[in-house]
């Protein structure tokens, strides 16, 4: 086989698009922003986060109407900037993966730690569980995939609703918290209060919040699988934004208003904390390892989607290229597979904390994002182009602000796909050269 088969139906994106957005950004955020600043802060880190995503989610159903193919991105850049652009988004993506679903994996294994007695290394040792069964489910092919996540689906709003009704009291005085905030904080910008909090810890926890909404430009690796492309890109887009919202609102505003009365959230497992208020506890924490691990099968399903791509336009080798006599691409699985053990093996040695990794992916989609926006720019016509364009850069350059040196590992991963595409342009120019040469001197 050489195409992948047009298996995803609208519901089957819909609930692929959630699970690759909620997971570890869902449970593992809570308390990692928690450490990053006030109750305020975050308030306001996930009111502008919001508001940031909208446009570029717009952007992104737009140009996956236009382009439904497996590439994705890969097509989006060379549309941007030419060639190129799809080694630069190449190299960005797989950067980002290799870093990501290590980090997902560890997110899980650190929740999972609280229901064994195990050693140091025992996250690690979870997380390449969690990093096994992800293969494994992948392999399975995307019926399996499209059943689990279904269930996972399930097993979330069932967590939320748990979390939710038996931490009621956090949510309601959460939610007062929020809204007090949120006043006066527009009474401190208009000059009638001093409400407005500290511009560069909102800036940090918008950063890292960006994780929380990293997943539907991934997406786009899996449209040339989806049905009716036509019709359903947008709604798989927007249907699962807006679902998306309200499950992270609902379990972000329990969570302020946990921390806020002083409950200690702290570190990616932080959530666990409001499990000890929720009967039966255990239970819970193992439905959240299930949505985790469902979490990081759509981001493997992604990466292997590109990776097929890559290898299929020679970007990659053309091994990673073909698919398995039941149409899968194996060899992009299995390749994935071990570089996320060896990442795994490194965090471990060199003590890398999962944050770190975090904050390394979310640039790395932010130079993708803005490739996005220029192969939007460049495809899109009227006052669409104007408006959406306008507030995607507004955005861009909102969350750029809060990073610093971290910036280099994208730079780097875009330097290196312009240097694979220059290497290859000049040794196909080489061969060329050659075959024209031959062809003249035996005339």
């Amino acid at each position: 086989m050489t195409e992948l088969e047009k298996t995803v139906t609208l519901g089957r994106g819909v609930v692929l698009a959630i699970l690759m957005v909620i997971g570890s950004g869902l449970l593992g955020l809570p308390g990692m922003i928690a450490d990053s600043g006030t109750a305020q802060e975050v308030v306001f880190g996930w009111l502008l986060i919001i508001l940031a995503a909208m446009p570029l989610i717009q952007i992104c159903a737009g140009l996956g109407e236009k382009f439904p193919c497996s590439g994705g991105l890969f097509h989006y850049a060379r549309e941007a900037v030419g060639e190129w652009g799809g080694y630069a988004v190449t190299a960005l993506v797989c950067g980002s993966f290799i870093l990501g679903e290590p980090a997902v994996a560890l997110i899980g294994g650190e929740y999972l730690q609280h229901l064994f007695t195990l050693p140091d290394f025992g996250v690690h040792l979870l997380a390449f569980l969690l990093i096994t069964v992800m293969t494994l489910i992948t392999v399975a092919g995307v019926r399996l995939v499209s059943f689990f996540n279904y269930a996972a689906v399930a097993i979330l709003l069932f967590l939320i609703t748990a979390l939710t009704f038996y931490n009621f009291n956090f949510f309601s005085s959460g939610f007062e918290f929020s809204v007090r905030v949120l006043f006066e904080g527009a009474s401190g910008l208009a000059g009638f209060g001093s409400g407005v909090p500290d511009p560069y810890n909102v800036w940090r926890i918008s950063a890292l919040l960006f994780w929380a909404f990293l997943g539907w430009e991934n997406m786009s690796f899996g449209l040339g699988e989806l049905q009716n492309p036509e019709k359903n890109v947008k709604r798989v887009f927007w249907l699962s934004f807006g679902l998306t919202i309200f499950i992270y609102l609902m379990l972000a505003v329990t969570s302020i208003g946990a921390d806020a009365a002083g409950v200690p959230l702290s570190g990616a497992s932080g959530l666990v904390e409001l499990v000890k208020f929720t009967p039966p506890g255990n239970l819970l924490i193992w439905l959240m390892a299930v949505v985790i691990v469902a979490n990081v099968t759509c981001w493997n399903f992604a990466s292997s989607r590109l990776i097929y791509a890559s290898g299929k336009e020679k970007v990659l080798p053309a091994y990673l290229g073909k698919l398995s006599k039941r149409g899968q691409p194996m060899a992009s699985i299995l390749s994935m597979y071990t570089v996320f053990l060896l990442v795994l093996l490194g965090t471990y040695v060199f003590k890398v904390p999962v944050s770190s990794l975090l904050m390394l992916v979310n640039q790395n989609f932010l130079f993708l994002y803005g490739f996005v926006l220029l192969s939007y720019w460049k495809t899109e016509t009227g006052w669409r182009r104007w408006v959406y364009s306008g507030l995607s850069l507004l955005s861009l350059s909102f969350l750029v602000s809060g990073f610093s040196w971290r910036i280099l590992y994208s730079v780097a991963l875009t330097g290196i796909g312009y240097y694979v595409f220059v290497r290859k342009t000049a040794r196909q120019k080489g061969q060329e050269d050659k075959t024209a040469y031959k062809a003249f001197s035996d005339m």
